[in-house]
């Protein structure tokens, strides 16, 4: 992820150099990527003093606060005895920061991030696969990566919870063990955060999506078109090899899924103290 501007200030927000761990309660030795969001560690979790750390670490997403502009492997506890907290470069983020994530087919930490599981019959406008809410995904698009329609990209028109409708016919036939990436609409809220935190998972079904992200806009990047949006009369039914895609979105305060403060903005609200 990285951040691309901010909608009250214009400008992307100063990188600074700020206590950073990779883990919540040991001395860091796991690896934390750069471009992965950044939280301060929970209020009640002063067992070992406050500090920065990976976004996944308990409460995930609380305090959310920043992007690590640097890879790391190594840190330490304010109360550690073997060394020193290392200061790391951090881009802060606020509700108004307008973020870039990708839709990668694999995580920083090479686990898998594409979906599959869809079916569809040689030039056919249905793509059999489980959705737990209708309408959800209209506006968004499926790209193929591997099978026959490999490269393919497809806009869809509506869905309900057993198939998407493609607004074109796919060349061949879908199969099962396909795999594909899942581009939001752009005006989305649900979302999937990858493992490593650094780019975002496809995942067609929103009932598997537990991220609540304010969604702006989607965008294509390929060798043969350059970097531009996404426009249903211009990349609907065409084959792009080599393709990538990104989301535009920010991060809201103090919204969660389930309506608590889970997404609570350390420059905005101060520390989350509920827990």
């Amino acid at each position: 992820m990285k951040v691309k501007y901010d909608l009250i200030g214009g400008a992307k927000p100063p990188t600074m150099e700020l206590w950073y761990n990779t883990a919540l309660a040991a001395d860091g030795g796991t690896a934390r990527y750069k471009g992965s969001l950044v939280k301060a560690v929970d209020w009640s979790d002063v067992d070992h003093g406050y500090f920065m750390c990976f976004a996944g670490e308990t409460t995930a997403m609380e305090n959310v606060c920043g992007i690590l502009e640097e890879d790391v492997t190594l840190g330490y506890l304010p109360d550690s005895s073997s060394g020193s907290v290392y200061r790391r470069k951090i881009t802060p983020i606020f509700p108004s920061t307008v973020i870039e994530a990708e839709y990668v087919q694999a995580d920083a930490a090479a686990a898998a991030n594409y979906d599959t599981s869809g079916t569809a019959s040689a030039a056919g406008t249905t793509f059999t696969i489980t959705i737990t809410t209708a309408d959800r995904m209209i506006g968004g698009w499926i790209y193929f990566l591997t099978g026959s329609n490999a490269g393919y990209l497809h806009y869809i028109t509506d869905n309900d919870t057993t198939t998407a409708t493609f607004s074109t016919a796919v060349a061949n036939a879908v199969v099962a063990a396909d795999t594909f990436l899942v581009i939001q609409p752009p005006i989305s809220y649900l979302f999937d955060i990858n493992a490593t935190y650094t780019g975002l998972k496809s995942e067609i079904d929103d009932g598997s999506r537990g991220d609540v992200l304010v969604g702006l806009d989607h965008w294509i990047s390929a060798p043969s078109i350059g970097k531009v949006r996404l426009v249903k009369d211009i990349h609907d039914g065409l084959c792009i090899p080599n393709a990538k895609f990104f989301h535009h979105f920010t991060i809201p305060s103090g919204m969660s899924i389930t309506g608590t403060c889970t997404y609570n903005n350390l420059w905005i609200n101060g520390f989350n103290r509920d827990t």
